[in-house]
């Protein structure tokens, strides 16, 4: 299919990563960025039976304003839910598959560490599954803030997390800061279950496994968006169609908020101010989406 785009979301954990170059990416280049965008079927081949010209989609593709995909990397973009907070389902369902392989229960409760757009997602998403209490950690005041008005249902200063030791079935590690990890087997209770949710940059050190893992029978979970079953759901893990659809339904009935999520919106033309911004860290920004048309 042809696809024009109107909106992509600039995915700041990710992209922001491979731009500077930090541990665990390529530093390959040209390096073409972008994995969630939404728009409409612009044309299609004969083969393509179950979308049609005109219609409304999101789309696993990078930034641009036009491009040519496989059909079975976008799906209908349901009624209700527009473009612009469409534009980061791709988001939704990367936090989705973490939060299935942390299989969440209801009466859990949940910590999230950091709470950027990954994490906040995570926490939304994690009430969305069952869980009785989310908590929230992050230094940044904002997006402490922010967490609160996406139905956290409380938050606390990362300097707090001596107070809240043993408590939580799930632990949500969404900060991708390798000197954070710790922190996260800290949490969690005994026979607890820890997710690496964000691509953790460089090496952690300081990890007593006896003290902090093997004797408290922790569970650690890599949940990297490629860790996914390729053709069917199973047993509580689903496949990237499966999640991205059930992230765009999730937006339809407003369990999930993408609006708290998008900062900004500017034009395709002021990319490179936006990657600078992202990159400065001196606004109250979550993500940026950028568009086309």
């Amino acid at each position: 299919m042809l696809i024009e785009t109107q909106f992509s979301a600039i995915s700041p954990g990710t992209e922001l990563a491979f731009l500077h170059h930090l541990p665990n990416t390529t530093g390959v280049y040209p390096y073409y960025p972008g994995y969630s965008s939404s728009g409409h079927v612009a044309d299609k081949g004969s083969a393509v039976t179950d979308l049609e010209v005109g219609q409304r989609v999101a789309c696993k593709i990078r930034h641009a304003a036009h491009a040519i995909v496989e059909a079975g990397r976008c799906i209908p973009i349901p009624d209700g839910v527009s473009n612009q907070d469409a534009s980061i389902y791709r988001l939704i369902s990367i936090v989705m598959q973490g939060i299935h392989k942390a299989q969440v229960q209801l009466g859990w409760e949940v910590a999230v560490l950091g709470l950027g757009s990954i994490g906040n997602l995570a926490g939304q998403v994690a009430r969305a599954a069952g869980s009785t209490h989310v908590h929230g950690l992050d230094p940044v005041g904002w997006r402490r803030d922010l967490a609160l008005q996406s139905g956290f249902d409380a938050v606390s200063d990362s300097t707090e997390i001596g107070t809240l030791t043993d408590r939580f079935q799930a632990v949500i590690e969404a900060t991708g800061v390798a000197e954070v990890v710790p922190s996260s087997f800290h949490l969690a209770a005994r026979l607890g279950h820890v997710v690496l949710l964000a691509s953790t940059r460089g090496e952690t050190e300081s990890v007593n496994s006896y003290r902090d893992v093997h004797k408290k029978g922790l569970t650690i979970f890599g949940a990297h968006d490629a860790i996914r079953p390729q053709t069917e759901d199973h047993l509580g893990f689903t496949t990237e169609q499966t999640d991205d659809l059930t992230a765009l339904r999730l937006v339809a009935s407003g369990r999930v908020q993408a609006k708290p999520i998008i900062s900004d919106v500017v034009s395709y033309q002021d990319a490179t101010s936006a990657y600078q911004r992202l990159t400065r860290r001196d606004e109250a920004l979550m993500m940026i989406v950028l568009q086309w048309k």
